[in-house]
């Protein structure tokens, strides 16, 4: 329902305007949608390019779920919580 063109950081470079990379972009948009839907649990689904931990922390805080594949170089050391029935 909401889409944004991400030109690449060459494109950018070639039409003299300011480069914004891919994470910065989904952060504002996932953000736009939580200011139109406040009181809404808001899920994102999303490939292994939006795995970075800033992205993700940034979002969690703000009460955005996020679904996606873990990093090559991710690290578990505990198991997960039990869920709550």
């Amino acid at each position: 329902f909401l889409t944004a063109l991400v030109p690449s950081e060459r494109a950018c470079r070639e039409r003299g305007c300011r480069h914004k990379p891919l994470l910065a972009v989904g952060r504002q948009l996932v953000l736009q949608a939580r200011r139109w839907l406040p009181g809404r649990d808001l899920a994102l689904v999303a490939d292994s390019g939006f795995a970075a931990l800033a992205f993700l922390a940034a979002l969690s805080r703000r009460g955005v779920t996020i679904v996606t594949r873990l990093r090559l170089d991710a690290a578990l050391y505990d198991p997960a919580p039990p869920r709550r029935p």
